[in-house]
């Protein structure tokens, strides 16, 4: 009989202490896991600020480039409003 109270008292303080165990590494996985969700919260807050940062940036080249595309289609007409005014020398062939 005191053997198996002995038994049922070292399987309970085993249980105990394994218990315990489980407890500390719960806490430290939970902590892990808080991290782990902090940093993915800061990783997509860096996402979505490089989204905008990317949309701004594709904007602004999409300006220059109607801006760009602007001035080349002005080009053509000033040339020929100076050609108008300025007419080219006709150039004589050259005597053997």
């Amino acid at each position: 009989m005191w053997k198996s109270l002995a038994d049922w008292l070292l399987t309970f303080l085993n249980m105990a202490r394994e218990l315990q165990e489980h407890r500390t590494t719960i806490r430290r996985l939970e902590e892990r896991l808080r991290d782990t969700e902090e940093a993915l919260k800061l990783i997509a807050q860096e996402v979505r600020h490089a989204r905008e940062l990317d949309s701004v940036q594709r904007e602004k080249l999409l300006l220059q480039l109607e801006r760009e595309l602007t001035r080349q289609k002005m080009l053509p007409q000033s040339r020929r409003a100076t050609e108008e005014k300025w007419p080219k020398p006709s150039r004589q062939p050259k005597a053997p």
